[in-house]
């Protein structure tokens, strides 16, 4: 088994790379442990360990390197454990408002940080997720030009019928095909009780890598164009929007979801003799 030291080391670089794209973002432990197949519930301890190696590279450099720890949190309450007392003295005491306040100052610090030095000093390798040239084809890649398939159509009209299928209850107004603002369009839509709106793209079973990865993105774009659109109808609504994935993402995808903090609902399963 791994030492402490072993999996902060292995923790280093997916924080780096946090730091450096998705600072602003939510990223929970669990998210952490799951980026390098952490399996132990000792997460605090390696966070610790993150934190001195840290320290220890300033004390021997010289140099003022700002803290990674506070770019994880918890789910619950949305900010570092008490245990980041660890790392800034006296976090525990403060109120939950100037708790948000310092981890976003300490976030920014992070973000603004140049950490390939860090990296380089440490014997590390940036934790990238998909290398340049497989990058460069998944942004050269096309999809959709032969229409709609029968599965992609089944699923979205069974999640229209059958919201409970993902948890979502006290719908007031569920649609297909719901056009945005932006000219996107939307496979499946609903209104909730509590001023809540949600949106879902559908991914198929045969979905290859590169299009579960443009859904992810479409995600992204449709919460920023959701959230707009609250400017024109003068109301007041939380937004919602998830990936429904037939199929299992790849580790890749995974990654960006996480790193993203998209909501992805994979290996979906839904009863066929019930749909129309």
């Amino acid at each position: 088994m791994a030492t402490n030291k072993e999996w902060a080391l292995r923790m280093i670089p997916v924080l780096i790379r946090w730091a450096q794209g998705a600072w602003d973002k939510p990223h929970y432990y669990s998210d952490l442990s799951a980026s390098v197949g952490h399996k132990t519930n000792q997460i605090g301890n390696v966070m610790g360990t993150i934190d001195d190696i840290i320290k220890e590279l300033e004390k021997s450099s010289g140099k003022i390197i700002p803290t990674l720890n506070c770019l994880v949190q918890n789910r619950k309450t949305g900010l570092p454990s008490d245990g980041f007392d660890y790392v800034v003295k006296n976090y525990s005491k403060l109120s939950d408002e100037s708790k948000r306040g310092e981890v976003r100052k300490l976030n920014e610090d992070a973000h603004k940080y140049d950490w390939n030095w860090v990296l380089d000093s440490l014997g590390l390798k940036p934790a990238q997720i998909y290398e340049s040239e497989k990058l460069k084809k998944i942004k050269t890649s096309k999809f959709g030009a032969g229409g709609e398939g029968k599965e992609h159509k089944a699923i979205k009209e069974y999640i229209a019928s059958h919201p409970e299928s993902l948890g979502i209850n006290k719908v007031v107004c569920a649609k297909t095909e719901y056009d945005l603002l932006s000219g996107d369009r939307l496979d499946v839509y609903f209104e909730c009780k509590r001023n809540r709106h949600i949106a879902i793209e559908v991914k198929p079973s045969t979905s290859p890598d590169e299009d579960i990865l443009r859904g992810i993105f479409q995600c992204i774009k449709y919460q920023a164009v959701m959230d707009a659109t609250r400017i024109f109808d003068n109301l007041n609504y939380d937004n919602e929007v998830y990936l429904v994935v037939a199929g299992k993402l790849s580790s890749e995808n995974r990654q960006i979801a996480i790193d993203l903090n998209v909501n992805v609902i994979e290996d979906f399963r839904y009863k066929k003799d019930e749909v129309q």
